[in-house]
């Protein structure tokens, strides 16, 4: 509409002369931009060089703030084939998440890192393991090649796996200058410490086997399942038995049943920027093993 037909349709409106000339102002100023840029230049004169060096104090105070780190990435929490991944992020962006749970009989944890620019990955565990699959094949063997920690046997005819081989405390990446696929690197965190514990004396801290559990034949129970009382029947539903095969924590020392995993990118520039994940392995009421996840100021 241009401006002498909106002057018509003011006309024909109700609101006195002020009023019409207030609105139509208000309308034509943002149906014209231009109009603002002008008017702003009209009236920029009142502007000191004061407040000019102070935007320029503000100015260098944000680059230097921000000078020694690299742009942000994110963590991708691998949770399984149903739910794919979850973003673990410091930020508070849509899809952003600060802490993940998952049930877990071999407790694990799954992530992968984006980002831009990245010249190198360091990622460090304090107390437990961690290990990596490189499905870009680029970066050292024992990361893509099932024969570097893995060999037959000739005699026994069974596949040796050599777990001093596979397990790293620390994992560190470097990517050339055009390498962009960082999420096609996935990095797993092993409660080694906590399995290896677990196993002993014949598997003995895991419910079902060394952990005697009342009427464990759940199998037996679920095709006589119209035959049970109904306090059977509730202790069913309940799902009293969904812990059989998980490791039971009630001995295992407290401090060792959390670990942190120290996450460290650096740029092209030489900037770092490090995130911890927090990891906390427990028990839940259905004797479950249960892996949470979260971001550590």
């Amino acid at each position: 509409m241009d401006k002498e037909r909106l002057m018509l349709q003011f006309e024909k409106m109700g609101p006195d002369h002020e009023q019409k000339e207030r609105m139509l102002k208000r309308i034509l100023v943002k149906s014209h931009p231009s109009s603002r840029v002008a008017e702003w230049k009209r009236h920029r004169s009142w502007i000191t060089i004061s407040a000019a060096c102070l935007v320029l104090v503000i100015g260098l105070w944000t680059l230097f703030l921000f000078a020694g780190k690299v742009e942000a990435f994110d963590i991708h929490v691998k949770m399984d084939d149903q739910k794919g991944t979850i973003r673990l992020a410091s930020d508070r962006e849509e899809g952003a998440v600060h802490s993940v749970t998952k049930v877990d009989a071999r407790p694990s944890l799954e992530f992968y890192v984006v980002g831009d620019d990245i010249a190198q990955i360091e990622i460090e565990a304090k107390n437990e393991y961690l290990s990596a699959q490189d499905w870009t094949r680029t970066q050292h063997e024992k990361y893509w090649n099932v024969e570097y920690y893995q060999y037959l046997d000739e005699e026994k005819q069974i596949a040796i796996f050599d777990s001093d081989k596979y397990y790293d405390k620390k994992i560190v990446m470097t990517f050339d200058e055009h390498f962009q696929d960082y999420d096609k690197i996935w990095y797993r965190w092993h409660a080694r410490n906590m399995y290896e514990w677990a196993a002993e004396d014949n598997f003995s801290r895991f419910l079902g086997f060394g952990i005697p559990v009342e009427d464990v034949n759940v199998k037996e129970k679920l095709d006589a399942f119209d035959t049970l009382s109904e306090a059977e029947k509730l202790k069913m539903a309940s799902g009293a038995y969904e812990g059989i095969g998980h490791i039971q924590l009630d001995d295992y020392p407290e401090h060792l049943t959390e670990d942190r995993i120290t996450i460290t990118v650096t740029d092209r520039k030489g900037r770092k920027t490090t995130q911890v994940i927090g990891v906390k392995v427990s028990n839940n009421e259905k004797r479950q093993t249960v892996v949470t996840a979260r971001l550590l100021d």
